[in-house]
């Protein structure tokens, strides 16, 4: 297996650790020169991973093309290359889709959309695979959860999904600040939430549940959690975040 990543970015970055963490079979990776700073680092851990003099030598090198630029220059930066038939293209270049990223990378016929997370390299990262393809899952299987879609309206959505990184992080700080008002220290409240959302997020992993079943199993009547619960109800949150994401699909979809 002979990968080579076009764009050294931070998701680059977090799917060749996930790779070397794994200990997925690979013969080489080659990297972009591209972020020249992330590239030296990444091919200081291990024999296997070099730096390609151009775009165009990591394609060379390369059977498995994995595609990290940002979508305002995809297609300049593509368009300078030429594909082989043999490769396996593999983008995480947002907001383009199949067809797209297809008729940039001719006569390359296999094309497959993912959405790599950061966490993934640490192998607890959930990456999306639009259409469900052997290689990509074989990838990112070995690097946390790997969910395949076979068409982009649910691939779309579950980009849109994505979008919630910022307020996740949020809520907790909104928590925090309540913690801190109550007079502990941030330092304290942080590290508390911080195992608290961990083992929440663990438990989701022990069961086939649904989430709303997961709730339903932390209230008891007149309890703490359904007090919180049913006055989010009322006031409409849960109701407005999934409007906010109706919007946010709208512009991923748009922008596809």
């Amino acid at each position: 297996m002979r990968i080579g990543f076009v764009g050294t970015g931070a998701i680059t970055k977090a799917v060749v650790t996930g790779l070397l963490r794994s200990g997925l079979s690979f013969e080489r990776i080659t990297l972009s020169p591209r972020g020249e700073q992330t590239a030296g680092e990444l091919a200081a851990f291990d024999d296997r991973i070099r730096i390609g003099a151009n775009n165009q030598d990591v394609l060379d090198a390369s059977d498995i093309v994995c595609l990290a630029v940002v979508p305002q220059i995809a297609a300049d930066v593509l368009g300078e290359l030429k594909f082989d038939a043999r490769h396996h293209v593999i983008s995480f270049v947002a907001a383009m889709s199949v067809d797209r990223m297809a008729s940039l990378v001719r006569p390359a016929t296999k094309v497959v959309r993912t959405i790599p997370l950061p966490a993934v390299a640490q192998g607890k990262g959930s990456t999306a695979i639009c259409p469900p393809d052997a290689i990509a899952k074989a990838l990112f299987s070995a690097m946390g959860e790997a969910v395949e879609v076979e068409d982009e309206q649910k691939f779309n959505a579950i980009s849109a999904v994505t979008a919630t990184m910022a307020s996740f992080y949020a809520v907790l700080e909104s928590q925090a600040a309540w913690l801190v008002r109550q007079g502990v220290p941030y330092g304290d409240a942080r590290a508390f939430l911080s195992g608290y959302c961990v083992g929440l997020a663990h438990d989701t992993t022990l069961t086939a549940q649904s989430f709303s079943s997961l709730a339903e199993h932390c209230m008891t009547p007149g309890g703490l959690n359904a007090q919180l619960h049913a006055e989010l109800t009322q006031r409409g949150t849960y109701t407005h975040y999934g409007e906010a994401l109706d919007r946010v699909l709208k512009r991923v979809v748009g922008g596809t």
